[in-house]
C-alpha cells in the first residue's frame, strides 16, 4: 500500500462512516465532478429518433493553427489539447465536420456528460412548454409554479430572469467547499428540498451573474408545468 494515500482513505471512510449518505460524505467520496459523472447519477433513458441528422465530413480535414504560447512560441494544437485534457474536439462549419479528434482512448461512441450544455436544452425546453400553452409567457413569476419560494421573496422574480441569469439569487458555484449551494445541488439526495431553501442575495433584473440554480429552478417549473409527463419525455417528444 502507498502510505502517502493513506490520510485520504481515512478521511473518506471516516466521513462515510459517520456521515452516512449524507451530502458530505458524497462530495469528499466523489470528490469533484468529471468525465465520468453518469456513471454516478440515476439517469432516464432518452431515446433516439429514427430519423437521423448525419454531418457532411470535409474530405480534407486540416489541423488547426498551432496555439500561442505567452512567451511567443507556438504549441502544436493536437498536444494543447491534450495536455488540458481534452477528450474530443470538434469543428464544424455549415453543417460539415471540418475537423474531428479523439484523445486519451475516446471515440465518437464514447459517453460523456452535457454538462452545462443542459442549461441550453432546458431554455429550449421552456420555449416549447410557452408554444404548447404549458407556461403562460416569459413574464410568469417563478411562484406561479413554485410556491414554496413565496415566503423567501420570489415574487417578483420571473421565468425570463432566470433565462437571463439576473435572478439575483444567493448561489455559490465553487466545488471546492461542500457546503456551498453547488455541491449541495450537486451531490445532494433532495434537490426539492433544496430548492425551497433559495434565498436571494439582490433583486431581480439588476446583474447578470452566471450560476447553474437558475437552470435547477427552471428544470422544476418544467416539470411542474408538465405535470404528469417527466422532461425527459418531453425532451423525446419537442427534440
Amino acid at each position: 500500500m502507498k502510505t502517502r494515500h493513506f490520510p485520504y482513505l481515512l478521511l473518506a471512510a471516516l466521513s462515510i462512516g459517520l456521515l452516512g449518505s449524507c451530502k458530505i460524505s458524497r462530495f469528499v467520496f466523489y470528490n469533484f465532478a468529471d468525465i465520468k459523472d453518469y456513471k454516478k447519477f440515476p439517469a432516464r433513458t432518452l431515446h433516439n429518433d429514427s430519423l437521423k441528422f448525419s454531418f457532411h465530413v470535409s474530405a480534407q480535414q486540416r489541423t488547426p493553427a498551432n496555439i500561442s504560447a505567452t512567451d511567443g512560441t507556438g504549441i502544436p494544437f493536437d498536444s494543447y489539447m491534450e495536455a488540458h485534457k481534452t477528450v474530443a474536439f470538434l469543428i464544424i462549419q455549415n453543417d460539415t465536420i471540418k475537423y474531428e479528434k479523439y484523445f486519451k482512448g475516446y471515440d465518437k461512441t464514447s459517453i460523456v456528460p452535457s454538462f452545462s450544455m443542459a442549461k441550453s436544452v432546458t431554455s429550449i425546453l421552456i420555449g416549447c412548454a410557452i408554444a404548447d400553452g404549458l407556461i403562460k409567457s416569459t413574464a410568469e413569476p417563478v411562484t406561479a409554479y413554485l410556491p414554496e419560494l413565496q415566503k423567501n421573496g420570489f415574487e417578483k422574480v420571473t421565468i425570463k430572469h432566470l433565462l437571463q441569469m439576473t435572478s439575483g439569487i444567493k448561489f455559490r458555484e465553487g466545488y471546492v467547499n461542500p457546503f456551498s449551494e453547488v455541491a449541495t445541488f450537486y451531490y445532494g439526495t433532495n434537490l426539492r428540498k433544496a430548492i425551497a431553501k433559495m434565498t436571494l442575495k439582490r433583486g431581480p433584473g439588476q446583474q447578470f451573474e452566471y450560476v447553474s440554480g437558475n437552470t435547477q429552478l427552471l428544470g422544476l417549473v418544467l416539470e411542474r408545468a408538465l405535470k404528469n409527463k417527466t422532461v425527459t419525455q418531453y425532451l423525446q417528444e419537442k427534440l
